[in-house]
């Protein structure tokens, strides 16, 4: 049986369990690459996230940075405690606090590790990890919290959580606004396309490597500002596309599509193969919430028409229109 002939609950498990095993990614990516004993010069990651980092956060990130240096042994903490999270949500995927623990930490990770995405230092775009993984780890958690009271009537599993239909769309619009906003901006500085290109031209693996550099080529004869443009229309489309209900599972695939590009194309696997990251990236993640929000059958109806049916069936208007021929005689 597939994902769409499911319930939206039982969608919704299955995402959730999808969620935990992301964190025992994470988790497995930091045991089987310790920091201590990483090269000086794939310590990239970190120092860029201190030095692209609020203004206010920069000088904690960097002493971290330091500090996660001279003590390997500390590695383990966040390991252990994202295997705890991950094991927890395959194992009970509907359970409310492990959710909540998983937004929470996600949150603390996305500060303390990830320097905000690299947001307030201005250079950020949809292909080069865009928002920062763990704060799509917490938009995920939130979009796929339980409901007190379960309802099936959601045609999406993102539908069918407790932000429900209207303030789950919200959500969705407002991260890919973001997307169309940062990736608009020029890539120039640390953080930017091309930097993040060079370096992993400089560090991934043979065919990989090949693909980074036939892109820096092309974008450093001017088409920098053109994929910037190009994608952020791309970002815009897709976000109002699925707030609004129009030909969502195209929009939602283009969403995938755009993940796996920059996931594969920039991010050479969340920079797996290197030894040089602490997650899997927001490749994975972006297409989960893809995933979460894409109908599993049926007529898609468009944002204000899916209102009026609940609307009428409330006020018992059909109910009584179907009883009066039945009364006259």
């Amino acid at each position: 049986m597939g994902l769409s002939q499911l319930t939206a609950q039982a969608r919704a498990n299955v995402l959730r369990r999808a969620l935990g095993a992301l964190w025992l990614a994470d988790a497995a990516v930091k045991i089987l690459i310790p920091f201590g004993d990483r090269a000086s010069d794939q310590w990239y990651e970190q120092v860029m996230t201190s030095e692209t980092g609020p203004p206010g956060v920069r000088y904690f990130l960097a002493w971290e940075t330091n500090l996660f240096a001279s003590h390997p042994f500390l590695w383990w903490v966040p390991a252990g405690i994202e295997l705890g999270i991950g094991a927890w949500l395959v194992s009970r995927p509907a359970s409310r606090r492990a959710l909540a623990v998983s937004a929470a930490w996600a949150l603390v990770v996305w500060v303390a590790g990830e320097g905000m995405g690299g947001l307030f230092g201005g250079v950020s775009s949809v292909l080069t990890d865009y928002p920062g993984a763990a704060l799509l780890y917490a938009v995920a958690a939130a979009v796929l919290f339980p409901p007190r009271r379960p309802r099936d009537g959601g045609i999406s599993a993102a539908e069918a959580g407790a932000l429900g239909m209207y303030w789950s769309r919200v959500t969705w619009l407002v991260l890919w606004m973001g997307a169309a906003l940062f990736t608009a901006l020029p890539q120039i500085g640390e953080g930017g396309l091309d930097f993040m290109l060079s370096t992993a031209d400089a560090e991934a693996p043979g065919p990989l490597r090949a693909l980074d550099s036939s892109e820096l080529r092309w974008l450093t004869v001017g088409h920098s500002d053109i994929l910037g443009i190009a994608l952020a229309g791309a970002c815009l489309v897709v976000g109002f596309a699925v707030f609004l209900g129009t030909l969502p599972r195209l929009f939602l695939s283009v969403s995938m599509l755009i993940a796996v590009a920059g996931w594969v194309a920039v991010a050479n696997l969340g920079g797996i193969l290197t030894g040089s990251t602490s997650d899997v990236g927001t490749g994975p993640v972006l297409i989960l919430l893809a995933l979460a929000f894409r109908p599993a059958g049926g007529r898609i109806s468009s944002w204000l028409g899916r209102h009026q049916p609940a609307t009428d069936t409330a006020g018992g208007r059909e109910p009584r229109r179907e009883a009066q021929p039945a009364a006259g005689p």
